[in-house]
């Protein structure tokens, strides 16, 4: 009896636990089709549809890069690529004859990749023009399709190469505008979808569906094509004519601090960029203008004389002499006219360039007030340009500028700025005293033509008082009309400026030999500045290399042009008869500084000179060539 129970008590043991099992196992099916109709249901119906649908991707047309104006700067083009599905395919034969008149193809190539396969889909052509698509279309062969495919295009193709960029195979931006506005750009894209079964036939009766691509936006700039167009032409005049290394041109917008031009030299046409040459790519995609730091030299001075002013160290009445160099904590630093300046009121030493006057002006100010004054104008920090890659300007530790650093620092030594930021400073020390961070993008335009986008343009005002910045204006005006920066002038215009000329120095900190950045630094007019102006010749090596005779006279024509571009008539009463009198230029060589001196005064000209010896050797221009009394010969001792 006892085994009896015990025997029962087993049974309906086994029983519960069966009963157990089968409730968790029951429970566990019921959640998990809970589960999958509530929660993960959208990834299955993913999963389904991937399985009875083939879709193709719609490429956004990306959007174009157009001037101030509207004039299109970069556009596209639209292209398409083949493919084929072979299980819809009717008429192999037929299929292969219609690709191999309409692509670039033969019937062979084409019968052997499609025959026999098995996959969904092949790419069997790619880039193929509208018209030609249509007429594969038309055709009527099965078990084809297409894809847009967005070409780019630069319609002025080395116009901008830096500034603009280019894009990748994807349709990317991978430098320039493209890349720093590309999500604007770009666009989304869509898809053509088709009903197949589960190998890829495409189902009776299925339908095509259409998620359209969202073109991009397009890009409006602040630059101008006509004076981009006159500065590229600039620059590569500038790299043939003196066989330099690099030659560049920047325009601002004064008032407002939009770049109306940017050009470099060398470059490259950005319809065939040169990807298989990664070096030469990487090399002339930099953007000088905003990337590189340099010394400046000569037109740093524009803004030790805004502090010199401001601060009430200089007046109309003081004077500077200059010997031909200084001797600052036991070292001698040189003016660039050996011989010296001699006495000279501060217009005249402004006008004259002499380094001599600028090494007190620094050395009054003080390492502080120097240092002030250039983190107000901006240098040493980002102007906030809208470029990938901005570089920012270089000085030394104020806690360890000796007086010998701070004399160099005074007239453009011992001291890098990158170019747009010493433009954007100038900007500043002559339209009033407001420093704006210089700005590419205009706006951004959906496809009506609405703006969707505008740049911030970061303003501070009383960087120097209003008069302090008249009377920098007036000065450097004098610079073009009377000084070193006479070949910049043109007749019956208002136009301020300084030249400047730098060493360059090598990878181990000492002075390239014979290696020079000649510059000129310009705004227009000189009274009210609209359109400021620098242009840059690194290592020049023909023609000379002093700013003055190398970067001004291309100052010249670009104010020329831009006056011309924007009808800006002359004003009679600046005119000179002098300017428009020419005369052969004298002979120079074989004379002592005494003799030039005086032929030069008898000609009513400013000259600059070079070397040590004392009988002249060389001249620029030559013998015999036409000029007028604004040309400034560069005279070579020996």
């Amino acid at each position: 009896m006892r085994k009896h129970h015990q025997s029962l008590y087993a049974i309906r043991k086994k029983l519960l636990i069966l009963l157990i099992s089968i409730t968790f196992l029951f429970c566990a099916v019921i959640g998990r089709l809970t589960y999958l109709q509530i929660f993960d249901a959208s990834a299955l119906q993913t999963l389904a549809s991937s399985q009875w649908l083939r879709d193709l991707p719609l490429t956004p047309t990306r959007g174009q890069i157009l001037d101030r104006s509207g004039i299109v700067l970069a556009d596209c083009s639209t292209l398409y690529d083949v493919y084929v599905r072979p299980r819809m395919v009717e008429n192999l034969s037929e299929l292969c004859k219609v690709l191999e008149k309409y692509t670039n193809n033969s019937y062979d190539y084409y019968y052997s990749k499609i025959n026999g396969k098995v996959v969904s889909e092949i790419t069997v052509a790619k880039k193929i023009t509208r018209q030609n698509m249509l007429s594969i279309m038309d055709s009527g062969v099965k078990g084809v399709y297409f894809s847009a495919n967005i070409l780019r295009y630069y319609p002025y193709s080395q116009y901008l190469t830096q500034t603009i960029g280019y894009i990748g195979a994807d349709g990317n931006g991978q430098s320039g505008l493209e890349l720093y506005y590309d999500k604007y750009l770009f666009g989304e894209y869509g898809r053509v979808y088709t009903e197949t079964d589960l190998v890829g036939r495409e189902l009776s009766g299925g339908g095509i569906g259409y998620v359209d691509a969202t073109d991009g936006y397009s890009l409006r700039l602040n630059i101008d094509y006509y004076i981009q167009s006159f500065a590229e032409s600039i620059v590569n005049d500038a790299l043939t004519t003196h066989n330099a290394k690099g030659a560049y041109c920047l325009v601002l917008d004064c008032e407002t601090g939009g770049v109306l031009a940017m050009a470099n030299a060398p470059s490259f046409d950005l319809n065939n960029v040169p990807r298989d040459d990664v070096e030469t790519l990487l090399s002339y995609s930099k953007n000088f203008l905003v990337n590189s730091v340099y010394e400046p030299g000569s037109t740093f001075k524009i803004i030790t004389t805004a502090a010199s002013i401001e601060e009430g160290i200089v007046d109309d009445n003081s004077r500077f002499y200059c010997n031909g160099s200084m001797l600052v904590d036991g070292q001698k630093i040189k003016c660039w006219k050996t011989k010296g300046h001699g006495s000279q009121t501060f217009s005249e030493a402004v006008g004259n360039s002499c380094n001599c006057a600028f090494m007190q002006l620094a050395l009054k100010l003080g390492a502080e007030k120097m240092y002030e004054y250039i983190y107000k104008f901006g240098l040493t920090r980002k102007t906030g340009i809208d470029v990938k890659g901005e570089s920012a300007g270089l000085t030394l530790p104020l806690a360890s500028v000796k007086n010998v650093d701070l004399a160099r620092i005074g007239f453009g030594h011992a001291i890098a700025v990158t170019p747009i930021g010493l433009l954007r400073a100038t900007t500043a020390a002559v339209n009033g005293g407001v420093l704006y961070s210089p700005k590419l993008c205009k706006n951004i335009i959906d496809v009506k033509g609405s703006i969707v986008y505008s740049p911030n343009v970061d303003t501070t005002s009383g960087i120097i008082s209003a008069n302090t910045s008249k009377k920098v204006g007036q000065l450097l005006e004098g610079v073009v009309s009377n000084g070193g920066g006479r070949m910049a002038y043109v007749d019956g215009y208002r136009i301020g400026g300084k030249t400047g000329t730098a060493q360059k120095y090598d990878d181990n900190g000492n002075i390239a030999s014979g290696k020079y950045i000649s510059s000129f630094l310009g705004f227009a007019p000189a009274d009210r500045p609209k359109y400021a102006v620098l242009i840059i010749v690194d290592e020049p090596s023909k023609c000379g290399y002093y700013g003055s005779i190398v970067a001004a006279p291309y100052a010249k024509s670009l104010f020329s042009n831009i006056f011309n571009y924007f009808s800006i008539k002359p004003d009679a009463s600046l005119m000179s008869e002098e300017y428009n009198k020419y005369f052969e230029m004298p002979s120079l060589i074989g004379e002592n500084a005494t003799q030039v001196g005086s032929i030069m005064r008898r000609y009513q000209l400013s000259y600059e000179t070079e070397g040590e010896g004392s009988i002249v050797v060389e001249q620029i221009p030559a013998p015999g060539t036409s000029i007028n009394s604004y040309v400034v010969p560069l005279i070579k001792f020996g």
